[in-house]
């Protein structure tokens, strides 16, 4: 079902976005596509893609680098040393099996070597040293990419996915209060909108009840005494406290009564070193032996299973580690970076080569006219209409800049209107193109961060505490209902201004109707005289 979902969102955004594309451009829109929510939509799409279509390459390249331009030969040679890295690297797992680590707690936000562990594998996967032919191609299910992630895709999958992630339950959805999208299912606009901004939120939501599946399912397989006995072991290697690397027990020692009451007799000793209920509660469960404590997590463990025995080495430790507010602020924030440089790189690329181009044709429009005067031996008054007309065919006053974006767009139609909050934020410093666009692109940060503030705590309360993605669930169907809401309205509004306009017909046709009966009278007593 989850795929079916997948491969149905991959191929309605294709079809809806291709449908606005060419509804944009037959109204003249330029550059809608690098709107947020479109950019969003398509590297989620391409993500999709990236894991769930395996492809076969040809062993040997099409075009090779290296036989054109001798200096690429480094990329062929780096591709080798990373073969070899990678292979040594899983050598290596192999023969220190038994001193392992999470995967998801070395993210790139915590530490520096998840590099050695992407950029091998991807330069073995993705070779640069040429074109390669695509020999095969297979559909993945989504069940199987997740059981068969290496260390490497997992890590680049959690960024990737958790990215994306921020920024669906954040500015995406957030963008629906901002503009108040409609399902309107008799306008294709706003509907196609509508399913742009909502379906990334039901196909993450999708794909996350079923790692959250896979997280329970493995801790239901675990032994809880035989989980224990191993995170202890690992904790006096690595000089670390037990409830660091199983949280569960923290939880345990607060809710043993004995413990507890131990701990307030040894507060109400004279003299008591001890400081603090945590420190207290801890030594005096640091005095029972290794088989009490084995014994008691074991007990807290048939009651609570996925508190306690959400621990070290778990997809459920790893994904409550990696998931935090600052982590997930950050990789948005880089996603946004990277959409400002893609945006306006492309923006000003565009406008540059109009511009060159215009400067071409006005140098020929002007070459033009001069054999045109001296073929014809006219004055260049008499040739200025045909340099006229084709000026004015271009719109804009013939300007190649002149075209609607989506930042003109903005600054044309502010939320709020031109005297709202926004839009005074983003003219502070003047109304100059360049200090706009600046705090235009600090207004959408403090709004995307905003959005994403908002919709945190629903994340926060599915990994750290329910390990569902159920409240994501509901979180997206209120905001599906927003839009049935303002469709609502809308509707309401239009038929509204229809009984207006009905009513002042009829009040119209009212008013008319007293002065046609009193001419057909006197044209009658007219005709009854003569």
């Amino acid at each position: 079902m989850v795929d079916i979902i997948v491969w149905a969102y991959v191929v309605g955004l294709f079809v809806f976005m291709s449908c606005k594309y060419i509804a944009y451009r037959l109204q003249g829109l330029h550059y809608f596509f690098l709107d947020y929510c479109y950019f969003h939509n398509s590297v989620l799409m391409c993500f999709l893609l990236w894991r769930l279509v395996d492809i076969q390459w040809s062993e040997q390249p099409i075009i090779s680098w290296s036989a054109h331009m001798p200096l690429s030969r480094w990329l062929h040679d780096y591709g080798s040393n990373a073969s070899n890295l990678a292979m040594s690297t899983a050598v290596h797992a192999v023969d220190n099996e038994t001193w392992w680590r999470p995967i998801l707690t070395g993210t790139p936000i915590r530490r520096e070597s998840w590099a050695r562990l992407i950029v091998p594998p991807a330069a073995r996967n993705y070779r640069f040293d040429g074109v390669y032919l695509p020999i095969s191609f297979e559909i993945l299910t989504c069940g199987y990419v997740v059981a068969h992630l290496t260390e490497a895709e997992v890590i680049s999958s959690f960024m990737f996915f958790f990215t994306l992630l921020a920024g669906t339950f954040g500015p995406i959805l957030g963008a629906i209060l901002m503009w108040r999208n409609a399902l309107l299912f008799h306008s294709f606009d706003r509907m196609s909108s509508c399913y742009l901004h909502l379906a990334p939120g039901i196909v993450q939501s999708l794909l996350l009840h079923r790692l959250f599946t896979s997280a329970r399912r493995e801790i239901e397989s675990l032994d809880p005494g035989r989980l224990y006995e191993n995170v202890t072991g690992i904790a006096k290697q690595l000089n670390v406290s037990v409830g660091s690397l199983l949280p569960g027990v923290h939880t345990l020692m607060y809710n043993m009564s004995d413990v507890s009451t131990a701990a307030a007799d040894n507060v109400t000793k004279v003299g008591s070193t001890h400081r603090g209920p945590a420190r207290l509660i801890s030594s005096v469960y640091s005095t029972l032996t290794a088989k009490q404590q084995q014994l008691r997590f074991t007990q807290y463990a048939a009651t609570h299973q996925l508190e306690a025995l959400c621990g070290y080495g778990t997809l459920c430790y790893d994904l409550r580690r990696a998931v935090t507010y600052g982590n997930l602020l950050r990789l948005h924030f880089i996603m946004f970076c990277v959409w400002q440089v893609f945006y306006h790189t492309f923006n000003e690329w565009r406008r540059h080569a109009r511009e060159q181009w215009w400067k071409k044709r006005l140098a020929k429009l002007e070459r033009q006219q001069r054999e045109f005067v001296q073929l014809t031996s006219a004055t260049e008054t008499g040739a200025e209409p045909l340099h006229s007309a084709a000026v004015m065919s271009e719109g804009g006053g013939g300007s190649p800049a002149e075209r609607m974006t989506s930042y003109k767009w903005m600054m044309a139609h502010p939320p709020g209107g031109r005297k709202g909050i926004l839009a005074r934020f983003v003219l502070l410093f003047g109304e100059g193109r360049l200090p706009t666009t600046v705090m235009f692109q600090v207004a959408q940060w403090l709004l995307h961060m905003f959005f994403f503030t908002c919709s945190y705590p629903f994340i926060h309360f599915c990994f750290h505490y329910m390990l569902s993605a159920w409240p994501l669930m509901m979180l997206v169907l209120a905001f599906a209902l927003l839009c049935v809401y303002n469709a609502a309205c809308v509707n309401h509004k239009w038929i509204s201004k229809l009984q207006q306009t009905a009513s002042k017909g009829m009040e119209a046709g009212w008013q008319e109707q007293p002065t046609k009966s009193m001419a057909q009278a006197t044209n009658t007593a007219t005709a009854k005289k003569a």
